[in-house]
């Protein structure tokens, strides 16, 4: 006998910061993730004003969401007599002007077309497209709760541990700038151009040649001793921090600091010579890389269960077998590199089972609209929710409150089957 089966599709926007974002999803079985069938994005250009400004982004976003939207809409046949069954929304965190172009457009799609909206947690979104096949890595399995999550973008770096889709602990949150702020902004003092600076930073040092980086990850920059006369240590490890701090805490502002006083003292106002500038930008972000890392061993050594290296080891992290690397700086192949060779996962948890890495493909680790819908998706389906048309953009949304905002809408049975028609 054949069986039909009805798909459902989902169409996501997003608009959060810099880039005008659409895509649309298709969900054919609640055991598999969904298919991404399309998606356009634009973003806006920043690098003349050295950066984002806000009232630009704004503006961006309300004369292009629009267009955008309807030309992707045009192309995918998506309209009142056939419409998609959900639409999913970034909602924030984020630019209060850039995030409501989408949320505007949204609730006006959800009304014409008598669909239901989620508005969805722009973090969470990060971490769940990870549920989606990889091209690196095709045979990887999503990851199974609990997991941990090192967000690393432009806005936000955060270690977390999630037990399910709303259960979340923030273990390591930055107490200054994120980690991708800091290299966009240490990538501008070096005198780089474009309008994602820190992938600018990346592709400058891969330029550099492999013996030549070689030589300067062996120069020592925690004291002045060096040909280049550069001390450059990890934050949080002077003799007056604590080894095991409570709360843990990451920190980027200082680097570029560093540099500034680094070109006061050697340089003047004049630019730095190629060599010295090809030194500088390694060691940025090498040691940036090296914070993460040694602030993420420490969560390990608090949170695992080996007492006999720290005798107050929690064992917090019992169970956890996934880590998975999102945000726009987890695209940069170095860090993911450090990442999978230098975590203290098997001696800290006495385990002798490798922590299952979780990189998503490049173009999603950038703010995109999939993400969203899947993450929308989960939403919906799991937790039986959507949101209601008095939703707002919300400015700083933590994510281990993500239940704790207005506008959540409890989803009937009959509802549900209308729209995922699962057999």
């Amino acid at each position: 006998m054949r069986v039909f089966r009805r798909n459902y599709k989902v169409l996501a926007l997003e608009s959060s910061c810099d880039d005008a974002c659409v895509a649309l999803l298709e969900k054919e079985s609640p055991h598999k993730p969904p298919l991404v069938i399309d998606q356009f994005k634009k973003t806006l250009l920043s690098a003349e004003n050295g950066g984002i400004v806000p009232t630009a982004a704004h503006d961006f976003h309300h004369a292009t969401m629009a267009p955008l939207v309807d030309e992707f809409c045009q192309k995918h046949s998506l309209n009142f007599a056939t419409p998609p069954d959900l639409i999913c929304c970034t909602r924030g965190p984020g630019m209060t002007g850039s995030l409501s172009s989408s949320i505007q457009l949204a609730k006006g799609l959800s009304m014409a077309w008598q669909v239901p909206v989620v508005g969805v947690h722009h973090m969470l979104g990060h971490i769940l497209v990870s549920q989606l096949p990889k091209t690196s890595q095709p045979l990887l399995e999503p990851p199974q709760y609990p997991f941990l999550s090192l967000l690393c973008s432009g806005g936000h770096t955060m270690l977390v541990l999630l037990k399910s889709i709303v259960d979340h602990e923030i273990i390591i949150d930055v107490n200054d700038i994120a980690a991708g702020d800091s290299l966009d902004k240490c990538a501008r003092e070096l005198g780089l151009y474009g309008n994602m600076l820190g992938k600018e930073l990346e592709k400058y040092v891969d330029s550099i040649p492999l013996d030549t980086r070689k030589e300067y990850h062996e120069i020592n920059t925690k004291v002045k001793t060096n040909p280049y006369n550069l001390k450059l240590g990890l934050p949080f490890k002077g003799p007056r921090d604590p080894k095991y701090p409570d709360p843990i805490h990451f920190s980027f502002a200082s680097f570029k600091s560093s540099i500034q006083s680094y070109r006061k003292q050697h340089h003047g106002d004049q630019p730095f010579d190629e060599s010295t500038n090809q030194f500088l930008a390694y060691k940025i972000q090498e040691t940036i890389f090296d914070h993460i890392i040694d602030r993420i061993n420490t969560a390990f050594t608090m949170h695992g269960s080996n007492t006999a290296i720290y005798p107050e080891a929690d064992s917090k992290f019992v169970g956890v077998r996934d880590l998975i690397c999102s945000g726009g700086v987890a695209a940069n192949s170095r860090l993911r590199h450090k990442l999978s060779q230098e975590l203290k996962f098997n001696e800290c948890l006495e385990t002798e089972d490798k922590l299952t890495f979780h990189f998503p493909d490049l173009l999603l680790c950038t703010d995109n609209a999939v993400m969203i819908g899947v993450a929308g998706i989960e939403l919906f389906e799991k937790l039986r929710i959507k949101t209601d048309l008095s939703m707002l953009a919300i400015r700083r949304w933590p994510l281990n409150e993500i239940m704790k905002v207005d506008g959540w809408t409890e989803i009937n049975e009959a509802e549900f089957k209308s729209i995922t028609r699962y057999r």
